[in-house]
């Protein structure tokens, strides 16, 4: 960045002056670029997860009947073409695996950590792109779901390509350049919206960035207009031919989440409690003591607050897309007959946040460092080394959770097949990878109960302890050690894991089989 722009960004201008027909990248770029993305994608791996979800299971079989039956099935997946194509290509190369349904979405976010370099780089130069990668890198909410099935991320990538493209087009003085861009941006506006039909939240912060530079915009900006109009009426002309309705995305969301009729009311009603859940996700720890977004959330709004006190600015068009985007979101509610009722939220639904918060509380930490260095290096030290150990916390529960449900199935696929007893969740992984055995499911909650059926049993396996799903399962649903009685009970294996009884794993994953 020239010394001019570095003048008004340390007095405090918004959004700094673009950098005229300079290349966004250089060699210089490639060594920490490329090393911020191998180290988030090697902690990663090494935390992974994998499969495990409530929804896994559907969308295997959705991956499943593209490959197999050669049909796309008709539900509110159909449209994600973003997700399902690679996803369906890396099946094709991996096999029905958990590899070929999640390596898509781990690439995508490694990715993703090499986009917000450049648009880090693109609005505060090389130390912008570096301070963005990083936080990417340790946002506990990104680490730990980027090896899960959680195709949020491809909306998130698109969605911050859109807007990258969209900025460098008032960073060039070449026309043929700026049309290449907005025809880029039209073309990852369309993708975003084919990843998750959220996307329209886009439209607003798209018209305020334009509304803003309405000078800079030119004939070039027609191109984008014209890519988007062309792109989306077929997009919309495929959905009439295929469903006899253009906006068939929007409506099979709105169907398949149950917020029509009487079913919307019974199941999905808003309460107080539903309404505050993605504020809580942001700003306060989750059930296990981990903060999903680290202390970003809190950080930007201080330095909203106050940071103007000390001459600290980021960039307001960022700030416009990561509002409308959170409102889009958090206000996402109908009202049926008279009640008002909101779709199922999941913390992985909130991920479209994640890139603008980051870039927003890059801003601040670049403008800080500019003016106070030593004290910006230890703040940012400190922030990196929290969310780092945060990400690792938080990445450890599913790691383990999901392993032990692997371990279990996987184990009891190579024994004689006999009638296999547990809680729920163990069928559900099995179900996952497609396993089909004979399984009762035993009593969730009461315990007295539970020791009676196990104590009934004649012949069999039994699978108790382990962790499940820690954020939507049922830990008191797990059968434990201390509820097996009878001599028929015989243990098959332990498996390792943490020892000590943590509140989302009771005790080690173990089989037992019975024989009278």
């Amino acid at each position: 960045m020239g010394v001019a722009a570095q003048r008004t960004v340390a007095a405090g201008s918004p959004d700094p002056p673009p950098r005229r027909s300079e290349a966004l990248l250089d060699r210089t770029d490639l060594l920490p670029m490329v090393g911020l993305m191998a180290l988030g994608l090697v902690a990663r791996v090494v935390w992974r997860s994998g499969w495990g979800l409530g929804d896994d299971v559907l969308y295997r079989h959705f991956i499943y009947n593209i490959l197999n039956v050669h049909i796309i099935p008709a539900d509110n997946t159909s449209y994600r073409v973003a997700w399902w194509f690679p996803t369906a290509l890396a099946c094709r190369v991996f096999g029905m695996s958990e590899v070929g349904m999640i390596l898509p979405i781990t690439l995508i976010d490694t990715l993703a950590i090499g986009l917000l370099y450049a648009f880090g780089k693109a609005l505060w130069g090389r130390e912008g792109g570096v301070i963005a990668a990083l936080l990417v890198v340790v946002c506990p909410l990104d680490f730990a779901w980027s090896t899960m099935l959680a195709s949020d991320f491809f909306i998130s990538f698109f969605t911050a390509l859109t807007f990258l493209c969209i900025l460098r087009t008032f960073a060039h003085e070449d026309a043929a350049a700026k049309r290449r861009l907005w025809a880029a941006a039209a073309v990852a506006l369309l993708l975003a919206y084919h990843s998750k039909v959220s996307a329209v939240l886009l439209a607003p912060p798209i018209a305020f960035i334009c509304l803003r530079r309405w000078r800079d915009l030119g004939r070039p900006f027609l191109t984008f207009l014209g890519t988007a109009v062309v792109l989306f009426g077929v997009s919309a002309l495929v959905a009439y031919v295929i469903a006899g309705d253009p906006l068939a995305p929007y409506h099979s969301e709105i169907s398949f989440q149950g917020l029509q009729g009487d079913v919307a009311i019974q199941f999905h009603r808003l309460t107080e409690n539903v309404f505050w859940l993605y504020p809580r996700w942001l700003f306060y720890p989750n059930a296990w003591g981990n903060r999903f977004y680290s202390l970003y959330p809190h950080l930007v709004v201080a330095f909203v607050l106050v940071g103007w006190l000390f001459g600290l600015r980021s960039s307001l068009d960022v700030a416009v897309w990561l509002v409308v985007v959170f409102l889009g979101m958090q206000f996402n509610m109908q009202n049926v007959n008279g009640v008002w009722v909101s779709g199922f939220r999941n913390v992985r639904h909130l991920h479209v946040v994640v890139y603008p918060m980051v870039l927003m509380l890059t801003g601040y930490l670049v403008t800080l460092h500019r003016r106070l260095p030593r004290t910006a290096d230890v703040f940012f030290a400190a922030l990196v080394a929290f969310s780092a150990w945060q990400s690792v916390s938080t990445a450890t529960k599913t790691h383990v959770a999901f392993a032990d449900r692997r371990n279990a199935v996987h184990y009891l696929m190579g024994l004689p097949q006999k009638t296999v007893y547990s809680d729920f969740q163990i069928n559900t992984w099995a179900s996952i990878v497609s396993w089909e055995v004979p399984f009762k499911e035993l009593e969730g909650f009461d315990r007295r109960k539970r020791r009676q059926e196990i104590a009934a049993i004649d012949s069999g396996y039994l699978v108790t302890g382990g962790a499940r799903e820690p954020y939507y399962g049922c830990i008191d649903c797990i059968p434990l050690a201390e509820e097996i009685s009878g001599p028929q009970w015989h243990l098959l294996r332990e498996f390792p894991g943490p020892k000590e009884p943590l509140a989302w794993r009771p005790e080690p994953l173990r089989i037992w089989e019975a024989s009278r």
